[in-house]
């Protein structure tokens, strides 16, 4: 358990589900949205199940930034800083969500410094995130952008070698590129053309992996 939450990784299963049971959790539906961009955040999420999206909007257009998953972790960036939200949440697929307060949260660091660490880490992968979205937003071609968000999609699975992604539409993918719609569907168009993948409704699945690879990497 304690490799799969990801505040909590390097503690034991039994430190983790003591830490788990003391913390409460709320359902949540698809479609609310948990945070608002400049809200003020005075607790840490800890995504129990379902998906969440990270969001900013930016002259009336929605700019995806991230998705969470279960057993990841948001808030704890603005809880340090005591800054307010530096973007929205939504939840794209129903979601169970622990609320840890500030005042536990900072409990739990003392008591376990593993936490810290793991804060820096979680850190540190955002912002490599972050780097490489700017490498895509400014290098890359769109059919080389969405060959790599589809890449990532598939990385993120939680069944290794699952070629399928669900949920995601190509107003999504869009969103996730900076670019319109209309680009995005000719570059699928393109892709089903080439057999490297079919599109079923709220499923996109990957045909030929080495060939979305090979697109992924050249430009």
């Amino acid at each position: 358990m304690s490799k799969s939450v990801q505040l909590f990784d390097g503690l034991s299963d039994k430190q983790t589900a003591d830490i788990l049971d003391s913390i409460p959790a709320r359902k949540y539906k698809k479609n609310h949205i948990l945070i608002f961009e400049e809200d003020p955040i005075d607790r840490v999420y800890i995504v129990k199940s379902g998906t969440l999206k990270i969001y900013r909007t930016y002259e009336d257009k929605e700019i995806i930034l991230d998705f969470v998953k279960k057993h990841e972790v948001i808030g704890e960036v603005e809880l340090f800083s005591k800054s307010p939200a530096l973007s929205s949440v939504e939840v794209t697929e129903d979601a169970e969500i622990y609320h840890l307060s500030q005042v536990d949260f900072i409990a739990l660091i003392y008591k376990n410094k593993t936490i810290l660490e793991n804060i820096f880490r979680i850190h540190h992968q955002r912002f490599e995130t972050l780097n490489k979205q700017i490498r895509n937003l400014t290098f890359y071609s769109v059919h080389t952008r969405v060959c790599r968000v589809l890449l990532d999609f598939l990385e993120n699975n939680e069944t290794p070698n699952n070629l399928t992604i669900k949920n995601i539409n190509q107003s999504t993918i869009a969103s996730m590129i900076g670019v319109t719609r209309e680009s995005v569907s000719k570059a699928f168009k393109d892709l089903q053309d080439e057999h490297i993948l079919s599109l079923q409704p709220k499923t996109i699945t990957v045909l030929n992996r080495d060939k979305l690879e090979e697109y992924a990497h050249f430009d």
